[in-house]
């Protein structure tokens, strides 16, 4: 990408796209208007000729959602940001990939570590892999495979090979079944929000477990789990009969 970030905006309401080119023009002197479209066949016209760095990307469309516009680019040469009206699924689904997105109404401050973030020079793969696990998670539902945005790039996982997961501060550390541990750059919140029950269950305020992975609980000084790699992490008193139902069903 280039200094200058050209954005194209795509959104089918008139005073949002007025909001995001005013919010970009405030807190993103980086960035360039480079078009706008308010459907996605409009839009899909206009990208082609226009080829922005970057796409802000509403869900709703009258004509489809934005997954339908990004079928008919199956290797964008764009980032994308989805701004969205609060939908579990589809935030679920960003979380999952590591997609970025905004909430409307858009934050100033959101916005502009989004759009720093996308100026950022990423591997093409990474971005194309990103959106090929959020398309199918659209189309299927399955939310088997999960992207961990660490230090080094990333890392796409199933995540039933997640033995647990331990807070580190605003990080966490994911604890994998090949013996590997890498700092992931969400809180233990996040992952606690989008990993199911009963198969992920938050044992403490600094450990959730992938409870398939569980070896043994010992009952002292008031509890303990012993995980498939012999880690041993304590369990909250008042999380233990919870936590023990879970193991039975």
């Amino acid at each position: 990408m280039t200094s200058t970030l050209r954005v194209f905006i795509v959104d089918d309401e008139l005073h949002c796209r007025a909001l995001l080119r005013n919010l970009l023009r405030d807190v993103c002197p980086e960035t360039q208007i480079a078009g706008e479209a308010g459907s996605i066949t409009e839009a899909a016209e206009a990208l082609r000729h226009t080829r922005p760095d970057l796409l802000l990307l509403d869900i709703s469309l009258p004509d489809g959602t934005g997954f339908d516009l990004l079928d008919r680019f199956p290797q964008p040469d764009f980032r994308v940001i989805f701004t969205t009206a609060h939908d579990e699924f589809a935030l679920k689904a960003f979380r999952y990939s590591a997609v970025d997105y905004l909430l409307k109404p858009v934050d100033p401050d959101q916005l502009a570590e989004s759009v720093h973030k996308a100026g950022r020079q990423t591997p093409a793969a990474s971005w194309h892999l990103q959106l090929a696990q959020l398309r199918n998670q659209n189309a299927t539902g399955n939310f088997d495979r999960i992207a961990l945005n660490t230090g080094d790039g990333l890392l796409f996982i199933q995540t039933s090979d997640i033995l647990y997961l331990e807070a580190n501060g605003n990080f966490t550390y994911a604890y994998l079944s090949e013996g590997e541990r890498h700092l992931v750059s969400n809180n233990l919140k996040m992952f606690e929000e989008i990993l199911p029950e009963p198969g992920f269950f938050r044992i403490h305020q600094s450990y959730l477990v992938n409870t398939q992975r569980v070896k043994k609980f010992l009952k002292e000084d008031g509890g303990y789990v012993i995980m498939q790699d012999g880690a041993k992490l304590p369990l909250a008193r008042r999380r233990k009969d919870d936590f023990l139902r879970g193991l039975m069903t």
